[in-house]
């Protein structure tokens, strides 16, 4: 792996960069600070001593990138380089691409694997600031960009054909899975209709092509794997470019006699409040020192994909589908887009704009190519452009985002809404939303849905003339609006409001009481939790407990590991919470993603779905798991709780974990500090050699926890963040069924409970099988618990039953979708 070392002027710029770099690639790249001097009076320079040692500490043997600030910078590193033998002096790079950006761009690559050839490629477009100051004249030393713009003639290249099945075309989505698609290969592909063509590494030039259903269009490749990506390419269409063409059940449009788009269902009733979501305006300065334009953007754009990652957590945690987290993986990618970077550095280095102007510049134009186009669908991304550019101009300027403010109870109105305003929505006082733009698809649409507010969209020249504080009227589930409703539509939207919000009332009442199939079996739905503060938003929803208080939020995002204390603490207050209920408290599965750069500071783990992770990673770090144990056994001791182990994968590892709980035992019992006797001990099955060993875990532990997705993810072989397969395609496939069935006969014939988590379990017709297959307890996210529990008790456990030993004989997962649709789920 190529190693990276920072050269700068301050200790504190490199770190922050690290950390930057780090959160973007999970700690997975070499990379090593030479920054400041050992003089405390003195401390900003820098030190080719620091160099040279941090250039032999990220050494691997495929060669290290330096990457360097300004000035003394470049002569103490060339001075540092000359310390070192010839033949190693070879595979160092002095690169001069901007030290922010240049690392981001770098880093990214490194993680995906690539040389030093490719990464210097990469870092080409952004050469031309230091290269004279490193006496380069020609920056084509560092190989000169790709050809990217022009796809050659059909004599060099690999090419196929395809017609788009997506109903919606190639949208934001498929697009960006093409884009993840490509990203695993070094061809050069582009994606070609007609005369008009597009890069395949560029989501907005996909995009902006709005290829509709039905259309043909071409797929051509350049390069050594040209016939491998095509063929992923291939398989990527044959499923849908990972798109499901759900059932639409909402009233089409030309049935609305007044109105717009049925979005969200539910009647509201109120006063106007307008929203105005726009980019802010920004005086245009002619600047002289473009470098430092370039370092502002890219700081400002890292800034924004670290928000955008915590929104995406934050909205997989708690939506109702994958699809509200879906958009802030997209605006992710968007960042990443060389058709919006290499336009915005092109303002700043060609024009000499600032930053500021530059994104501006930028986003205004790639936001009017949108609105061009004639796809109703891909039109409506333009939102998605300004949400994002907004973003990065509030991390520029340093203005606070300013949001929907509704402060009495009204109606929504806007010509659009983003991702990023409907997220912090204030429920109580938003009544219904109505749009000028967008659909049953968009950002309005679903997460009206999700919080469930009345919406209507696409009503375009309908509202127009309306004022703040005027009164209208909605029908969310026709798609009706009223401007100026009389007194009688009035009462009559009164009434129909009234009866919605009895709906809802009764629908959270029922979510709190028992899932009971039509047959009698009471099946238990849980809510996994990923904090403390989760749990009491989970119990009010109606969780019937908490499936599984995961921990690794105490690690993460700090200098060192919890101290026993902080985490008996901490875990004393969530089983207090549970009112006496049991409590299932899950070992930190920490490794791989969940790195420690406190513990692991120079991780070279590749693939960071396997190896050490989950127990291994906590038996390879005896001590800290031992400060784990003894908490836990502490809680334990005053409340009822139960220890749950994740990727345990046979027993010995069990085994090794009851020796952990003895010795701590052992040691509390010593400080006479008081600590359980027994606690239940549960493992996660989720790894393939488990479940052929799971007759002999299931002698020795107290319960098994099924790990639908990742269990999914490693028998099928496919890459949950990049997959042409789908989550649809892969949690229902007979082969993981079976996989179901045969744990859950081993565990109760050794009697033992079992329950499924993850994802599999937002998945309906998944959650139907599983209870044909006799599963004890579900765990679902706190907005699934209302539909899981109105499934259960419409369900007869004997067709449920029959429906899944028919299941697993089909040959594929398509063929058990569609059995299963002939008997549940499709009101759904």
């Amino acid at each position: 792996m190529v190693g990276i070392v920072l050269v700068s002027h301050s200790i504190r710029l490199a770190e922050g960069i690290r950390e930057i770099v780090g959160q973007m690639t999970q700690h997975s790249v070499p990379m090593a600070v030479a920054a400041g001097t050992n003089d405390e009076e003195n401390p900003i320079g820098t030190d080719p001593v620091k160099i040279l040692n941090a250039v032999k500490q990220v050494q691997q043997g495929d060669g290290v990138l330096v990457l360097m600030d300004f000035g003394s910078a470049m002569l103490s590193t060339e001075a540092a380089i000359d310390l070192l033998p010839e033949v190693e002096r070879r595979d160092i790079v002095l690169s001069p691409a901007p030290l922010v950006e240049g690392a981001m761009a770098a880093a990214v690559q490194v993680s995906l694997g690539a040389d030093m050839e490719t990464v210097l490629e990469e870092l080409a477009s952004i050469v031309q600031f230091k290269a004279k100051q490193l006496g380069i004249e020609k920056t084509e030393f560092f190989v000169a960009m790709r050809n990217v713009d022009t796809p050659p003639s059909g004599k060099k290249s690999e090419e196929i054909s395809l017609v788009i099945p997506n109903k919606l075309g190639l949208h934001a989505r498929p697009a960006a899975r093409i884009v993840g698609t490509v990203g695993g290969y070094v061809s050069d592909v582009w994606l070609i209709r007609g005369t008009e063509s597009a890069n395949a590494r560029s989501l907005n030039q996909i995009t902006m092509l709005a290829v509709s259903q039905g259309e043909s269009i071409m797929f051509r490749a350049v390069g050594e794997d040209a016939k491998d990506v095509l063929t992923a390419l291939r398989a990527l269409a044959d499923v849908n470019f990972g798109d499901v063409d759900k059932p639409d059940f909402t009233l089409r449009k030309e049935s609305i006699p007044q109105g717009g788009i049925a979005a969200s269902p539910g009647s509201a009733l109120g006063p106007v409040v307008w929203y105005h979501p726009m980019l802010p305006k920004i005086e245009r300065k002619i600047v002289s020192d473009a470098e430092n334009e370039m370092v502002r953007l890219a700081e400002a754009i890292a800034m924004a994909r670290i928000e955008l990652a915590e929104l995406e957590q934050k909205t997989s945690g708690n939506a109702a589908t994958v699809e509200e987290a879906e958009f802030f993986a997209l605006h992710s990618m968007l960042l990443d887009d060389p058709y919006i970077t290499c336009s915005a550095h092109d303002f700043i280095t060609k024009s000499k704009y600032n930053a500021e102007s530059a994104w501006v510049e930028t986003i205004e134009k790639t936001m009017e190519r949108y609105r061009s186009l004639q796809n109703e669908y891909v039109r409506g991304r333009a939102v998605d452009v300004l949400d994002v550019g907004t973003r990065v101009l509030r991390a520029l300027t340093g203005e606070v985002f300013n949001g929907p403010k509704v402060e009495e109870p009204a109606i929504l109105v806007a010509t659009d809404l983003g991702a990023s305003d409907m997220v912090d929505l204030d429920k109580e006082n938003v009544l219904g939303i109505v749009t000028q733009e967008g659909g049953a698809t968009s950002h309005v649409a679903i997460f009206s849905r999700a919080l469930k507010i009345p919406a209507v969209a696409g009503a375009n020249g309908l509202v127009d003339s309306l004022q703040d504080g005027d009164i209208i009227g909605i029908n969310g589930s026709t798609g009706e609006v009223w401007t100026s409703p009389s007194s009688r539509e009035q009462e009559k939207l009164a009434l129909l409001r009234s009866q919605w919000d009895t709906h809802l009332q009764e629908v959270r009442q029922k979510a709190v009481e028992p899932a009971v199939t039509r047959d009698g079996k009471s099946i238990r739905v849980d809510v996994n939790v990923k904090s403390v503060s989760e749990i009491k938003a989970a119990l009010d929803a109606g969780a019937d407990g908490i499936g599984i208080l995961s921990t690794e939020y105490l690690y993460l995002n700090r200098d060192s590991a919890p101290s026993e204390e902080e985490q008996y603490q901490e875990y004393m207050k969530a089983a207090a919470m549970m009112k006496g209920d049991p409590l299932v408290i899950s070992t930190a599965d920490l490794g791989g993603e969940n790195a420690l750069p406190y513990l692991d500071k120079n991780p070279t783990e590749r693939n960071v779905g396997f190896d050490r992770r989950g127990v291994r990673y906590s038996l390879a770090h005896r001590d800290m798991f031992l400060q784990q144990i003894k908490a836990l056994l502490r809680t334990a001791a005053e409340f009822p709780i139960k220890v749950l182990v994740p990727m345990v994968s046979h027993l010995t590892e069990l085994r090794e974990v009851y020796a952990v709980i003895n010795e701590a035992r052992v040691m509390l019992k010593k400080d006479s500090i008081p600590c359980s006797v027994n606690v239940d001990l549960g493992i996660v099955i989720e790894v393939p050699a488990s479940v052929f060993l799971a007759d002999q875990l299931a002698r020795e532990a107290d319960f098994f926890v099924l790990g639908g997705d990742d269990l999914a993810r490693y028998v099928m072989v496919y890459d949950a963040k990049n997959s042409v397969l789908g989550t649809e395609f892969t949690q229902l496939h007979p082969a993981i069924l079976r996989i179901m069935r045969d744990i859950i006969r081993l565990a109760h014939d050794a009697g033992i409970p079992v329950s499924v988590g993850g994802g599999i379990t937002s998945n309906l017709q998944a959650v139907f099988v599983l209870v044909g297959l006799g599963i004890d307890s579900l765990a679902v996210s706190a907005t699934s618990l209302e539909q899981t529990k109105n499934l259960i008790r419409s369900i007869v456990v004997s067709e449920a039953k029959e429906v899944a030993m028919e299941a697993m004989e089909l040959p594929d997962a398509s063929s058990v979708k569609t059995l299963i649709s002939m008997h549940c789920c499709m009101s759904y």
